[in-house]
């Protein structure tokens, strides 16, 4: 990326447009041509974590999650709905309408699908018995940890006991939304339960950020090499606003669980402000340390968190002006083909923080869809307060 200090930004909603689809056209076109990004399973089932559709090996990770996500907030364009319609599509037939193995990240594709059912942009009955088999399984089957938590399940490992940020966006939101569409009250409390065990054991009382992962122990407990990761801390900084919005009148602004994410909220933002990178806009993917990279994703992230929260919660001149310098910062990071450049690549729990300053950095479907959520955050606001 340019080294040279970020300009402030100067957007118009037509050039938004263009960049929603130039990212669209990187995300489509980012292949793994090495196969060094390819994700190994037990049974020797390869998982291309890094392209979007794979000819041959299987293409469903949260990495398609949190692109597909991005996509259903994208309104009125044809052919994002399209990319993300024709990916179900193919995930259908490729596993016989079974779908992945089921875990916290391979949930996080059906946010989407809950949107495109609910707004009647996809009207096939087949996807209601998907979301209702899969958010059941969160919901009753999912290994939870001491205290009822979510636990961190992926494709590779059991995590036992263990609870992560990334959670609440990979699969509380996605149960949430399943919840308030199919009429299931019981899954927006669980919800609502998972928001604060989250906050319990991974929100810092000092800085106000987040820690990247809590294990219970049987002496107590601990928050694994005390990382403060940047991309771990934007699916908070997401998925707040995010959960409120889709809880809507339901959870009015004097419930206790609202003030205490809200107040959870501003104070991860408070940190992000005194933390940004002023020459780049964007932020350390360790947010604390200004030794480790800078990191696009992150940024764009919380640049669409504070979008969004700025939308729902009201107005900050301060917080909008951080948004504002991120969102020109990772603008700065898309390039001519759309891919978007300084983004680390898919992080597991580290045990030391050099782990996380040694992750590579190579172009992910994540990248290009938290800077369309960014890009599409950024114009909802605009039109909230007129200006568009």
């Amino acid at each position: 990326m340019s080294q040279e200090t970020v300009a402030p930004l100067s957007l118009t909603s037509e050039r938004a447009g263009e960049l929603i689809s130039l990212l669209t056209d990187g995300l489509l076109h980012t292949q793994d041509a090495t196969g060094r990004f390819l994700l190994k399973l037990h049974d020797g089932t390869l998982v291309d974590t890094k392209g979007w559709e794979h000819p041959t090996v299987f293409s469903w990770e949260w990495t398609h999650g949190i692109a597909l996500t991005a996509f259903a907030h994208v309104t009125g364009a044809k052919r994002s709905l399209q990319v993300a319609l024709d990916w179900f599509e193919t995930q259908w037939k490729r596993t016989d309408g079974k779908g992945a193995p089921k875990n916290i990240n391979t949930m996080s594709p059906f946010y989407a699908l809950a949107c495109f059912v609910e707004d009647g942009r996809t009207k096939d009955p087949k996807w209601n018995g998907w979301l209702d088999e899969w958010a059941e399984w969160i919901y009753n089957d999912l290994p939870k940890t001491k205290e009822g938590g979510f636990q961190h399940m992926t494709y590779v490992n059991m995590h036992d006991q263990n609870l992560w940020d990334d959670t609440l966006m990979m699969s509380v939101i996605p149960l949430a939304k399943i919840g308030k569409l199919l009429n299931r009250p019981h899954y927006i409390e669980e919800a609502k339960y998972q928001f604060l065990i989250h906050i319990k054991y991974l929100a810092d009382t000092v800085s106000g950020l987040w820690y990247h992962g809590w294990q219970f122990t049987e002496d107590g407990g601990h928050n694994f090499a005390k990382a403060l990761w940047a991309r771990g801390n934007c699916w908070i900084t997401v998925a707040i606003p995010m959960f409120i919005e889709i809880l809507g009148d339901s959870l009015p602004k004097s419930d206790p669980v609202y003030r205490s994410l809200v107040a959870a909220w501003r104070r991860q933002v408070d940190a992000l402000i005194r933390t940004q990178d002023p020459k780049t806009g964007l932020w350390h993917t360790l947010v604390l340390d200004p030794t480790s990279y800078v990191e696009a994703s992150a940024s764009a992230g919380f640049a669409a968190g504070i979008f969004l929260g700025l939308r729902i919660f009201g107005p900050d001149a301060a917080y909008q002006k951080a948004a504002e310098l991120a969102l020109s910062g990772v603008i700065n990071c898309i390039q001519p083909d759309g891919e978007v450049s300084q983004v680390s690549f898919g992080t597991g729990m580290g045990h030391d923080l050099q782990f996380y300053k040694d992750i590579a950095i190579t172009p992910m479907p994540y990248g290009a869809g938290l800077s369309i959520l960014a890009l599409v955050a950024w114009a909802q606001l605009k039109h909230a307060e007129g200006a568009l």
